[in-house]
């Protein structure tokens, strides 16, 4: 695998599972509400912040940097037959439970910041399926256990996404 496929396919997948994932579960569980909560408002940015908006734009990024983190385990990861279960185990235990800032949801945020406990665990159910998602889509792509007509709807869709979210953005 060339690192430059890993690298767009790595975007791809994250960008596609962070919007579907973050559009369904901030519905569900009413992120807008959530964020004007007394505690919770000085933390996060308001839904009418520009950066909210702005947000996922920034993910071709992130995906960016999962990919230059996977590069070095990539036979790992994509040569054991659950090597997407390794990478979402990585992915979890050191991006979320254990990473070293405070962050919601790890241990150090439990630790150290003023959250409430509710708030660390309300947002495991969209990290853990966004993150588990990514891992299987990246690992089982190349692989190639998905036939192209899946492949380009999912580039397609992240691509309009990411349109629409700037356009948004200029619109105002």
């Amino acid at each position: 695998m060339k690192f430059t496929l890993l690298v767009f396919r790595s975007i791809v997948a994250h960008t596609f599972t962070y919007f579907v994932f973050g559009l369904v579960l901030s519905s569900l569980f009413h992120y807008n509400q959530l964020f004007q909560m007394d505690i919770i408002k000085d933390f996060m940015r308001g839904y009418e912040s520009p950066l909210i908006t702005l947000g996922p734009l920034f993910q071709p990024l992130r995906g960016l940097i999962f990919a230059i983190a996977i590069w070095p385990i990539r036979s790992i990861i994509f040569e054991k037959k659950y090597g997407w279960l390794v990478l979402w185990n990585l992915i979890v235990m050191l991006g979320i439970i254990s990473t070293p800032a405070a962050a919601p949801a790890s241990i150090e945020g439990v630790i150290y910041s003023k959250l409430p406990l509710w708030y660390h665990l309300i947002g495991y159910p969209e990290l853990l399926m966004q993150t588990l998602s990514y891992s299987f889509l990246i690992v089982n792509w190349e692989k190639h256990k998905f036939n192209q007509i899946f492949i380009i709807t999912i580039i397609v869709l992240t691509l309009l996404f990411l349109f629409s979210i700037a356009l948004s953005f200029f619109i105002r």
